[in-house]
């Protein structure tokens, strides 16, 4: 009696343990609340958790109309997937290899996959915001840009009003046309940071190759995007590039392969942004102490 006792204690034991690894494997699924596990990432960010850990993102995928791709042939032809399935699965990677950067450092939600996915929350950000095709920051504009010479970018050669070409480099923005928005979402999931992948553009890149399917002819991924605060203020904004090889079309090698690098990309710079406003407000505060 005993021993069947003790056999149903270890029973029961061991049932308890696998529950507690089981739920402990659910807490890292997507849409859910993590921490940190990877600090050989931490170390390469300095270990900076007051301005890294604290925060909690929600992160917005694309629009489906805003994908500017060139691979959909290729792409069809190796996976026999329609070009609307094509745009999807790409969404779905570069939301997943996102998710994956930004969750090393900061509890991050999914709105496209997870237990937060949500359509109509995807709808009501989509219907709040608009898109402008802006000057990326840290670059210099071009000499014609309508954003250095006249009210509307326009000039006098020869007596005639001629508008300039501007061949500044630019990027996709976010504005926020809903004042009540960021409140709203913040209110919602507890997030202070809202990371916008407003446009995906991947193209291929001309190197004079001959033979198109040769190693050395890459593709070019550039993912625009806009990382806000809940007070509206972009924290970082701009552009990412990353490449991979002609000779890959399954958009699920593409997005573990190599969209996960530009999410590491968005995460640096991310992190770039947070210190940089840290600086910003220590030294308008030493400033204050010397007047």
């Amino acid at each position: 009696m005993i021993k069947k006792f003790v056999w149903h204690k270890l029973f029961f034991t061991g049932l308890i343990f696998v529950s507690f690894a089981v739920s402990a494997q659910q807490l890292n699924s997507r849409g859910t609340s993590q921490s940190s596990t990877d600090t050989a990432l931490n170390r390469l960010l300095g270990g900076r958790k007051d301005t890294v850990m604290t925060h909690k993102i929600l992160l917005v995928p694309f629009e489906s109309k805003m994908l500017m791709s060139e691979i959909g042939k290729e792409v069809n032809a190796k996976t026999h997937l329609t070009y609307t399935a094509i745009t999807q699965e790409l969404r779905k990677e570069m939301d997943l290899a996102m998710f994956g950067a930004l969750r090393r450092s900061c509890v991050t939600i999914s709105l496209l996959d997870g237990r937060q996915r949500s359509d109509s929350t995807l709808a009501y950000i989509y219907g709040s915001t608009s898109y402008s095709y802006d000057i990326v920051p840290g670059t210099t504009p071009d000499a014609g840009s309508k954003d250095k010479s006249t009210a509307k970018g326009q000039y006098i050669k020869n007596g005639q009003l001629e508008v300039p070409v501007d061949y500044s480099k630019r990027f996709m923005n976010i504005s926020i046309l809903n004042p009540k928005l960021l409140a709203d979402l913040s209110a919602q999931y507890h997030t202070d940071t809202y990371v916008f992948i407003n446009e995906l553009d991947i193209k291929n890149v001309d190197n004079n190759a001959t033979n198109l399917s040769d190693e050395t002819y890459r593709r070019e991924v550039t993912v625009h995007y806009s990382v806000i605060d809940n007070s509206g203020h972009y924290i970082s904004k701009g552009i990412v590039t990353v490449y991979f090889p002609y000779s890959e079309n399954d958009p699920k090698v593409i997005g573990e392969k190599y969209f996960s690098l530009a999410g590491r990309l968005v995460l640096k710079n991310y992190v770039d942004g947070l210190n940089k406003d840290k600086l910003a407000v220590q030294q308008k505060k030493g400033s204050s102490k010397q007047n």
